[in-house]
């Protein structure tokens, strides 16, 4: 992890915590995901599904993942965004026509997913993020359906 720059913590949860962060000598920045050790089969099933997933619009992309003596790290793209549920936290009611929207990126999302043998392993507003860029909407967490690919 001596890679990267950790920066404020996003989100924090039972088993994980979100910070904002930095590759070294770059100006990009990622979601640096800190995870207890106890939960490696989970992280390991989910890097081996992201990483065999080509690239989609309303799918988080995986960068690289990491083991250290106490912690597992996952590297991801930063939705500065925030979550769903953040949104509906804070306006409680939303337009139609951005339901509308939501609704469109998470369908597309799922087939995707889908179409790759894949399922969302956890599908909650807590796990779908905007990309704060044009608020698509992207999944943070899916399954491989066949563990042979």
């Amino acid at each position: 992890m001596e890679n990267f720059v950790l920066y404020e913590e996003l989100n924090r949860s039972k088993y994980s915590t979100i910070y904002k962060g930095r590759r070294r000598g770059t100006i990009n920045y990622v979601a640096i995901i800190n995870i207890d050790k106890s939960r490696k089969p989970r992280v390991t099933n989910w890097v081996r599904c992201l990483y065999h997933l080509p690239a989609h619009e309303n799918i988080v992309k995986w960068i690289e993942w990491y083991e250290t003596g106490r912690h597992l790290w996952m590297v991801v793209e930063l939705c500065s965004g925030g979550s769903l549920d953040e949104l509906l936290a804070c306006d409680q009611k939303l337009p139609v026509n951005i339901i509308r929207d939501f609704a469109i990126d998470i369908c597309k999302g799922l087939h995707y997913l889908h179409s790759n043998m894949t399922i969302h392993g956890d599908l909650t507003p807590k796990n779908i993020y905007l990309d704060g860029m044009n608020n698509m909407l992207k999944d943070r967490k899916s399954t491989r359906l066949n563990s042979s690919h």
